[in-house]
């Protein structure tokens, strides 16, 4: 089904000391950035990271920082914060040569109040720059986190037609929030679905369990990904506990075979 290795998250901190570990399981990683390293670090240090896994064949995609941000949000000074450290995940993901950079747009209806349009017109200025800063490379990757439906992502790349701008579907994520069916994600965004998050719970928390320790429809999503026959793409396990990081690889491994 896929040409690229299956990625696994890994903080910015921890890359360099896991090199050899990464090199000996065969796998990419995601480097997630948290809010506050990402104004302490400097481009030479991230120079000499992307050298060290450039010389041990290591790939690797950008997870931008999303606490306390809010891309779309209506205040001015907070969707400045939140533009700023998006551009500089941007300017991190293209030095460390990575296969996109994946961002949180911020929606839930319960800060908007349902409002999506409010949303849509803060996101527009956040994006545009975002995506200015990028250009062609790295692709910019939208997740689904609390979203309900589909709705503000179509929106969103309604307005961004012909862009820089894709979508990463979260397994886990859905199984919390989605009030829709899988299929209503999937065909309407599989032209621009350009990674998965693929992990699994039973509906209650987002306990980034491996593939079938939960109750998300894998089997469905299989199904669907196979009669889609969408491009190439980036798939990652998030494991949040040590303990589950080999399950979890072999676990999507094995779907993915």
């Amino acid at each position: 089904m896929n040409k690229l290795p299956v990625f696994t998250n890994v903080p910015y901190k921890l890359v360099e000391k896991n090199i050899e570990r990464i090199v000996n399981i065969h796998i990419g990683i995601e480097i997630y950035l948290d809010n506050n390293l990402i104004e302490e670090l400097g481009m030479n240090e991230v120079k000499e990271l992307s050298k060290k896994l450039e010389g041990h064949g290591i790939i690797c995609t950008v997870h931008a920082p999303y606490m306390d941000l809010s891309p779309g949000g209506f205040d001015r000074m907070i969707r400045t914060v939140s533009r700023n450290k998006l551009k500089k995940s941007v300017e991190i993901a293209h030095l460390l040569h990575a296969k996109g950079v994946v961002c949180h747009p911020g929606y839930d209806k319960w800060r908007f109040d349902g409002n999506e349009e409010l949303w849509l017109e803060g996101s527009i200025g956040t994006w545009t720059e975002v995506l200015n800063e990028a250009k062609d490379d790295p692709p910019v990757i939208v997740e689904n986190i609390f979203e309900e439906q589909p709705s503000t992502f179509i929106a969103l790349f309604g307005y961004f037609k012909e862009k820089n701008l894709w979508f990463c579907f979260d397994s886990g994520h859905f199984n919390l929030f989605s009030k829709v069916p899988l299929e209503d994600w999937l065909v309407p965004l599989k032209d621009r679905i350009r990674e998965m998050h693929l992990h699994d719970n039973h509906g209650k928390a987002d306990d980034h369990l491996p593939i079938g320790a939960g109750t998300f429809p894998f089997r469905e999503l299989k199904a669907l990904l196979k009669h889609l026959s969408m491009k190439e793409l980036i798939f990652t396990v998030e494991p949040h506990s040590e303990t589950t990081i080999a399950q979890s690889i072999k676990n999507i491994k094995e779907f993915l075979s």
